[in-house]
């Protein structure tokens, strides 16, 4: 039998009427929304201005490189270009009846993030870097990529055959 002091120290602090439940630590919610959080960015997938991506993804890039960014014009396409602080140019070629962007070209003293160039397109190119000593050159039908150059001197283009907008020459993507 328990004792009116021991009845005392075992109640919950909580009001009358409230029922007792277990309590969980407060860290444990911020574990699962983090775990939440996590999972929806990984099915979200990357906003890279990739090959593939769209007009949103151009700006992210923009912000994730620090890079200024101009844009113009060329038949069916705007030409987006960002120049990161480390001197790189990076130009994107977005095709503005499908808000795709369909090539990418590079040139600058370093060689751009290819994964998030190319994001589903990296496969081939590692494939290809295996395969050649110098230099990339890789023509497939769902992808054609050039890329070369010397230290502190490098440039490239890579881009979608089958997204080529027909108003433009893929010579004019440099």
């Amino acid at each position: 039998m328990q004792t009116p002091a021991q009845a005392t120290t075992r109640r919950s602090v909580e009001p009358k009427g409230t029922p007792c439940r277990a309590k969980l630590p407060l860290w444990r919610p911020a574990i699962w929304r983090s775990a939440l959080l996590g999972g929806l960015l990984l099915l979200a997938g990357p906003t890279w201005a990739a090959l593939g991506g769209n007009l949103a993804s151009i700006a992210s890039d923009q912000q994730a490189w620090q890079a200024t960014h101009s844009t113009s014009t060329l038949p069916g396409t705007s030409l987006h270009t960002l120049t990161l602080p480390n001197g790189v140019t990076v130009r994107q070629y977005l095709d503005t009846s499908t808000d795709t962007v369909f090539a990418v070209a590079w040139e600058g003293p370093v060689l751009p993030d290819f994964q998030r160039l190319l994001a589903n397109q990296f496969g081939a190119y590692q494939d290809a870097v295996r395969a050649q000593r110098r230099g990339v050159h890789l023509k497939t039908n769902d992808l054609v990529m050039d890329s070369g150059g010397m230290m502190r001197a490098f440039s490239g283009r890579a881009y979608l055959p089958a997204r080529l907008p027909a108003a433009l020459n893929a010579s004019e993507i440099r």
